[in-house]
Formats: structure tokens, C-alpha cells, sequence
């Protein structure tokens, strides 16, 4: 009986002991985010947000595309720990910010449909609608959709036209 209980016991401790390493693993992806913002119905901003003390490097948001065009990926080679960068529509959409306006509960093009990233050791994760994934540590933004699929990509700096000066990101540290 005693073996039984200590069996348990240790394969309890295993779980916890591999929780707790799948969360050590994913902390610092938890802290790559984005999210979009219309100022106006005429303009709209990206925020790509990595708000832990690492760098992230080989950030590619996938953006849906306007009718009849090719999906649209924004590539940053670097997050910068502690960053938050603002794109504004133009860089993306080949627009100056006066394209139509969005109506409320419009799916404007260039909305995110997801984000892929390499975190501090080389794991590259995934964060869309349904939450963070692992990817393969292959992945590249070439494997998206099939080989038919066309991709636009804008490589994205600090000096891009459309982008924002880089400012520090809330609530960065280690917590």
C-alpha cells in the first residue's frame, strides 16, 4: 500500500515539476503581445509589445488582406526588451492614413491574424485568437498558407516611415 502512495506522490511531483518547466519556458512569451487601435475612422495603429527584459527577435505579424490581394506580413528583426512599437497604417496598407472609413464592426484590411516570434532560447511561438502555440523551431514566414499563396512583406526598423519613435513598454521588469 505504501508503495502505491509513494508511486503516486512521485508522479504528482513529476507533473508539477513539468508544469512548472513548460511555464518557465513560456514566460517570456507571455509577454509578447499586439493589438490594434482606430484613433479615428480614417486611421489605424499597431502596437507590437514585447514588455519583458529580453529581446525578441524574428517577430512576423500575418495581416489579412484587402479583396483580391495578397496577404500582408510585417517582418521586425528585433523587439527590444522593454519595447513597444506603434506602426501606423500607411507602413502596411500603402495608405496615408485617409484611405475609407471603417464602420463600426468592420473587419478593415490589415487586421492581425496572427504573430510569430523567437523568443530569448530560440523557441519560436505563435500567438493569435486562440491563444500561445509552439511552432517548429524551422518555422519560417515562408511556410505560410501553400506555395500558391502570394505574401506581401514590409521589413520593419525604428527609422521605417509610419513607425513611431520606440518607447519603453508598462510593466516591464522580471515580475
Amino acid at each position: 500500500m505504501s508503495t502505491l502512495y509513494d508511486a503516486l506522490v512521485s508522479q504528482g511531483g513529476l507533473e508539477q515539476a513539468r508544469q512548472a518547466a513548460d511555464q518557465e519556458t513560456r514566460a517570456q512569451a507571455l509577454r509578447v503581445s499586439y493589438w490594434t487601435e482606430y484613433p479615428t475612422p480614417y486611421v489605424k495603429r499597431l502596437h507590437v509589445i514585447n514588455s519583458s527584459p529580453d529581446p525578441v527577435s524574428e517577430a512576423d505579424l500575418l495581416l489579412s488582406s484587402a479583396e483580391g490581394r495578397p496577404d500582408h506580413v510585417l517582418q521586425f528583426p528585433v523587439l527590444g526588451p522593454c519595447s513597444e512599437t506603434v506602426v501606423k497604417e500607411e507602413v502596411w496598407a500603402g495608405q496615408s492614413g485617409q484611405g475609407p472609413p471603417y464602420a463600426p464592426g468592420d473587419r478593415p484590411p490589415g487586421v492581425v491574424r496572427w504573430m510569430a516570434f523567437r523568443d530569448r532560447d530560440g523557441v519560436v511561438w505563435k500567438r493569435d485568437g486562440k491563444g500561445l502555440s509552439r511552432l517548429s523551431d524551422d518555422w519560417t514566414v515562408m511556410s505560410v498558407g501553400n506555395s500558391d499563396a502570394a505574401l506581401e512583406i514590409t521589413g520593419v526598423t525604428e527609422g521605417t516611415p509610419g513607425v513611431l519613435p520606440v518607447k519603453q513598454a508598462p510593466s516591464c521588469g522580471d515580475g
